[in-house]
């Protein structure tokens, strides 16, 4: 019995085994490609889907950006509109103001007082004149604090002249506009 050769038995399963080994390899290989493509053509899938919806957020971003840029545009006209619109309504409230005070003054000055001169500016009214004594000015000035829409009545200066001419003065107030009949 010794001499049984059991070379080419070995010989045999050795070549079994390389085969089912590079079978196997191959097969694994050949798995691993397939679900390496598989996933690679899933998370392109994935890529692909997020790539539109970040198209679509940024179509949509354009679209608002520019609604935006006609909404400031807008806000901006509304603003020059609204500063036309408060110009127009503080002249209109302030455009019976100097027929009102040309009605009121004479009610205001009292008798001994002499004006010259009337300058109306930015609703400052400055009064240049003439008076009989200082008591008459303040008269004057205590008839201007009591009046509704006058307001901020200062003397600026008395200069003393003859005892027969009185005293001149300057004196400064302020308007207060009122509004029209009917509130408008």
């Amino acid at each position: 019995m010794s001499k049984i050769n059991l070379l080419p038995w070995r010989e045999a399963d050795k070549k079994y085994r390389q085969q089912r080994f590079f079978t196997l390899s191959a097969t694994n290989l050949a798995a691993t490609l397939f679900v390496m493509i598989m996933l690679n053509m899933i998370i392109g899938g994935f890529i692909d889907n997020q790539q539109q919806r970040n198209a679509l957020l940024m179509q949509e971003m354009q679209i608002i950006d520019i609604k935006l840029g006609k909404i400031k545009e807008l806000r901006g006209r509304k603003e020059k509109l609204q500063e036309r619109i408060d110009l127009i309504q503080s002249l209109q409230r302030s455009r019976n103001t100097p027929t009102q005070l040309m009605n009121t003054l004479p009610q205001l000055v009292p008798a001994g007082v002499n004006l010259a001169k009337l300058t109306f500016k930015n609703d400052i009214i400055k009064i240049n004149g003439t008076s009989d004594s200082n008591t008459r000015l303040a008269v004057l000035l205590r008839n201007i604090e009591e009046s509704s829409w006058l307001r901020d009545g200062t003397l600026d200066s008395i200069v003393a002249l003859s005892d027969t001419e009185g005293n001149r003065f300057e004196m400064r107030f302020s308007v207060t506009p009122m509004l029209a009949d009917g509130g408008s």
